[in-house]
C-alpha cells in the first residue's frame, strides 16, 4: 500500500513538473498598450505608452524575464509646455511551483532601473533634468487556466529601490490580468495594477498582445 502511494505521488509529482514546463505562460515575447496615472504631493499626471515583455525557459522550473518599458506625459502653459517620460527596464530569474494541474506559482527577483527625463520649454528658456533610481524586485504570481482559453493569475510585488533621496524605500504592487488564448500561440491580455511609486501612488492599465513559443 505505501509502495502504491509513493508511486502514486511521484507520479503527480512528475505530471505537475511537466504542465509547469509546458505552461503557456513561461515562454513569450509581448507588447502592450499603457495607461498609467501617476499622485504625488497631491499632483497627478496621466502618462501613456508602451510595454515590451519576454520570458525564456531554462528547464521545467526555472525561467528567465525581461522588460521594457516607456510611457510620457506633456503638461502645456501659456508659453511652452511641461514633457515628462518614465523609462523601466528590468531582468529578472524566477521558479516555478505547480500548486494543482491548472495552477501554478510564480517566484521571481529582478534587478531593474527607472529614469525620469523632464523637458521644461518656457518661451526660450529649455530645462532638462533626468534622475536615475535602480531596484530590487521580488513577485509572486499565481496563474489559473480556469478554461482551455482563458488564464487568470494575480501579482504581489516587493520593490526596494536604491535611492538615498527617498525616504520610504520600500514599494508594494498588486495587479490582476487575464489572457484569451486564440491559440496555443497567440493571446490577448488585459491587466490592472496598483501600487507605490518613488514616494507616491500609481495606478496603470494595460492591454496588448503575447506570443508563446
Amino acid at each position: 500500500m505505501r509502495v502504491t502511494l509513493l508511486l502514486s505521488a511521484v507520479v503527480t509529482a512528475f505530471s505537475l513538473s511537466a504542465a509547469a514546463g509546458d505552461w503557456p505562460g513561461h515562454r513569450f515575447v509581448e507588447a502592450s498598450f499603457v495607461s498609467f496615472e501617476d499622485k504625488f504631493d497631491g499632483q497627478r499626471n496621466d502618462f501613456s505608452g508602451y510595454d515590451l515583455k519576454g520570458s525564456f525557459l531554462i528547464n521545467q522550473h526555472l525561467f528567465v524575464a525581461g522588460e521594457y518599458s516607456r510611457v510620457e506625459d506633456t503638461v502645456r502653459f501659456s508659453d511652452g509646455y511641461d514633457n515628462y517620460r518614465i523609462y523601466n527596464r528590468a531582468i529578472g530569474l524566477g521558479v516555478i511551483t505547480p500548486v494543482a494541474p491548472n495552477t501554478v506559482l510564480d517566484l521571481a527577483g529582478y534587478f531593474g532601473s527607472f529614469r525620469l527625463d523632464e523637458k521644461i520649454v518656457d518661451g526660450n528658456v529649455t530645462i532638462l533634468e533626468k534622475d536615475k533610481y535602480d531596484y530590487l524586485k521580488v513577485e509572486g504570481t499565481l496563474r489559473s487556466m480556469i478554461t482551455p482559453d482563458v488564464e487568470l493569475y494575480g501579482r504581489l510585488g516587493y520593490v526596494y529601490l536604491d535611492e538615498p533621496g527617498i525616504v520610504d524605500k520600500n514599494q508594494f504592487t498588486q495587479a490582476i490580468g487575464l489572457h484569451y488564448f486564440l491559440s496555443r500561440n497567440l493571446s490577448f491580455l488585459a491587466e490592472f495594477e496598483r501600487g507605490d511609486f518613488l514616494g507616491g501612488t500609481y495606478t496603470q492599465g494595460r492591454l496588448g498582445a503575447r506570443f508563446s513559443f
